[in-house]
């Protein structure tokens, strides 16, 4: 079996300066350096990465970010911080809280025949967005097509919200959720309750399908689970996410 490595090249000038940074600040080892009488060549690893600092190098610097659930003990608690090579190395949270903006209301009125633009999200799916100032952060609503329907090239994964109602507003769509047993068909008038972090995958959909999501806080993270596999069995329908059920209403 074939085995396929990755790594980020970077320039550096004077290999030397590069290596006590990389190694005793960032923590990374040292796997390969070549030549021996005179290196021009590192290659490093270490959380996730493979780095490769080239001396004659003609990429840009770049940006390294290290994620970590103990930043305050990473580096001695730099937040940012430049390797003698002139990369720029941030340190940020792993799992970092979600932050929930305040409200800025305001009264607005969206019209299926407004210009507003549709673009390509996800998925390949369409989405128009139906709060341009998203009240200051705190919520977002899209509607969203899937152009002819069929099979959707979704993956499963989740998203790190606090709240998340879908309503299909036309046509149908197949959806697989996270212990909630096999296949949902969401048709026109149906919504759900997506709770916290469940996992699930959009399947297939009508060539007319549209819905309307809304989600809490506009910004949030939409993680990929390569691990998770769905439909996972009955599962558990009563199961509570961060305190929250999943809710399907039929119309």
């Amino acid at each position: 079996m074939s085995e396929i490595r990755a790594e980020v090249r970077l320039p550096t000038d004077e290999l030397r300066d590069d290596l006590p940074f990389y190694t005793k600040v960032l923590g990374m080892r040292l796997d390969e350096i070549f030549p021996a009488d005179d290196p021009r060549v590192a290659v490093l690893s270490g959380h996730g990465l493979r780095v490769r600092i080239e001396k004659g190098a003609k990429e840009p610097a770049g940006t390294l970010r290290i994620l970590t659930t103990d930043p305050e003990g990473f580096a001695d608690g730099a937040r940012e911080l430049v390797a003698p090579n002139g990369t720029k190395i941030e340190i940020a949270e792993l799992n970092p809280p979600m932050i929930l903006p305040k409200t800025e209301h305001m009264f607005d009125v969206r019209r299926l025949r407004d210009s507003a633009p549709w673009v390509i999200g996800r998925a390949g799916m369409n989405y128009r967005d139906l709060l341009p100032t998203r009240l200051g952060g705190a919520i977002i609503a899209s509607h969203i097509r899937v152009p002819g329907g069929g099979d959707v090239p979704d993956m499963v994964h989740y998203h790190t919200v606090g709240f998340q109602l879908i309503f299909c507003y036309k046509g149908w769509v197949d959806v697989l959720y996270e212990d909630q047993g096999g296949m949902m068909r969401l048709h026109a008038g149906d919504c759900v309750i997506q709770p916290p972090e469940i996992r699930h995958r959009v399947c297939h959909a009508s060539p007319d399908i549209e819905v309307i999501e809304i989600g809490v806080p506009a910004d949030h993270v939409t993680t990929i689970d390569h691990a998770f596999t769905l439909p996972n069995g009955h599962g558990d329908p009563k199961r509570e996410w961060q305190g929250q059920r999943f809710v399907h209403h039929v119309k």
